[in-house]
């Protein structure tokens, strides 16, 4: 910080001192934040970032996008998105330096609102949301089961179906089980939630080692189900559709987050029109230039 050590301290006590509560901890091995100080540190990391990001766009009005810029997906995007968004960055946006953050998304939302990341994906619809949004796609939610479920592809599995099954899903607020519980509401039918289990990762094995059935867009298990660890069926009366929206921060867009935002939309466009990812694309190709 090229600040002499008394002179921080200083400026440290006085804060502590403007504030009338303590911000540090302090022992004999160093320092460490205490509820007050973690707390202002929390509130001051979304403010003190969209500084940062004020400056680097006025720095790169007359040259290319550059800067730091922070996205949030849940887990179910990350694993079909974020490999591959990451390689477009590289590729048409060198000079950005990106950050993929993992999280459910009552989290996601949380963050975006503190300024905590700066793009977020989130599950619609965009109306629920107070933030910047705009739609880009929805896809099944299909029934997914261990290899020895013996669920196939080829026949559908009707939603009613599902009240008699053991369900592993995650609690809410998060994304898949809001989607399920509506979808059941709307059926007026009620799920056995046998498991609920906040780690995408760990619903997984859950399912594999034959505990439960679970709900999740296909994108999410189909390399699992390729290596014949997971079967999948579609689910029908009703269809359940979950719908995605690239959300921003409520305040000013940077030129960077313009930039990330673009991209997002061509790779998601790529990646359905190459059939890698099923889904149906919500956003217009003019805005794709």
């Amino acid at each position: 910080m090229r600040v002499a050590q008394p002179a921080l301290s200083r400026q440290m006590r006085l804060l502590e001192a403007e504030l009338g509560v303590a911000l540090f901890a302090r022992h004999r091995r160093g320092m460490s934040l205490t509820p007050a100080g973690e707390e202002l540190r929390s509130r001051l990391v979304g403010p003190l970032r969209q500084i940062d990001m004020v400056i680097e766009d006025i720095r790169s009005l007359s040259s290319e996008v550059a800067g730091n810029i922070a996205i949030g997906v849940p887990p179910t995007v990350s694993l079909v998105l974020a490999g591959s968004l990451a390689k477009r960055v590289v590729s048409q946006a060198p000079n950005v330096s990106l950050r993929v953050v993992e999280g459910y998304a009552a989290h996601l939302v949380d963050w975006l609102q503190r300024g905590e990341i700066d793009v977020a994906i989130l599950y619609g619809p965009a109306a629920d949301l107070q933030l910047k949004t705009e739609e880009l796609l929805v896809e099944d939610i299909c029934l997914v089961g261990s290899a020895e479920s013996h669920l196939s592809a080829a026949k559908s599995i009707e939603f009613r179906e599902l009240t008699k099954l053991p369900l592993i899903l995650p609690s809410r607020p998060h994304g898949l089980r809001v989607v399920a519980d509506n979808a059941a509401a709307k059926a007026k039918m009620r799920l056995d939630v046998r498991f609920q289990a906040d780690s995408f990762v760990l619903m997984k094995e859950l399912v594999e080692s034959d505990l439960g059935y679970s709900m999740m867009p296909y994108s999410a298990v189909a390399r699992e189900v390729e290596a014949g660890r997971l079967c999948w069926a579609p689910i029908v009366n009703p269809i359940v559709r979950r719908q995605l929206v690239l959300a921003t921060h409520p305040g000013a867009t940077s030129r960077t987050a313009q930039t990330l935002t673009k991209i997002i939309r061509r790779e998601i466009s790529e990646l359905v029109n190459s059939g890698r990812w099923s889904a149906q694309i919500l956003f217009e190709k003019n805005s794709l230039e």
